[in-house]
């Protein structure tokens, strides 16, 4: 199999991966939290890094997967509306 087709195997399969999780709210939200707390950055079935993709996968599953689509968004914006930012002190 040729590199771009390995990597569009392994994006489908964190797809379908964040499709399975979307189910459990928590861990969804917390996946998430912990992609902005490593700069974009999943961890894929493979236990590999991964840039993630949550708009994207928005986007793919506005075409085939209507509620799982507006469930993804829903949730990746209750998990950004979760966030506090802790200012920075400068002495």
């Amino acid at each position: 199999m040729s590199k771009h087709a390995q990597r569009r195997a392994r994006r489908a399969k964190h797809l379908e991966m964040l499709r399975a999780e979307l189910s459990d709210e928590r861990a969804f939200t917390q996946r998430v939290v912990a992609t902005l707390n490593s700069r974009g950055l999943d961890w894929a079935p493979d236990g590999r890094p991964i840039k993630a993709d949550f708009f994207g996968a928005i986007k793919v599953w506005e075409k085939t997967d209507k509620p799982a689509s507006l469930a993804c968004l829903d949730l990746v914006e209750r998990a950004i509306a979760q966030i506090q930012v802790k200012p920075v002190v400068r002495r």
